[in-house]
């Protein structure tokens, strides 16, 4: 499958569909030899450097799980109103394919 395709299956798995251009930025490096970014540890306020490496598939797969994580299975509403829910770029950045 396309490039282009492969990220518009990931796309349709998002719930929060904003910030397009840089969520495909990431995907982009993500699955192409691996983007270093920074993300923000809670515990210690400080930055930290990581380096994240997947291929379409890991992403698609996590993108699936996260959504079906985001749905009350009792009522197939979004939990907190969805108030919650990560952009696609921040999912990215943090490496939230990996949760479990």
């Amino acid at each position: 499958q396309a490039e282009q395709d492969r990220f518009a299956e990931f796309w349709s798995h998002m719930l929060k569909k904003v910030g397009k251009p840089l969520a495909k930025a990431k995907f982009d490096a993500i699955t192409n030899g691996g983007l270093r970014t920074r993300t923000l540890d809670k515990d210690s306020g400080t930055y930290v450097e990581i380096e994240l490496r997947a291929d379409h598939e890991e992403l698609i797969s996590g993108a699936r799980r996260y959504r079906d994580s985001q749905v009350d299975r009792t009522t197939y509403r979004l939990k907190d109103e969805g108030r919650f829910i990560l952009h696609p770029a921040t999912w990215l950045n943090q490496g939230r394919w990996m949760d479990e």
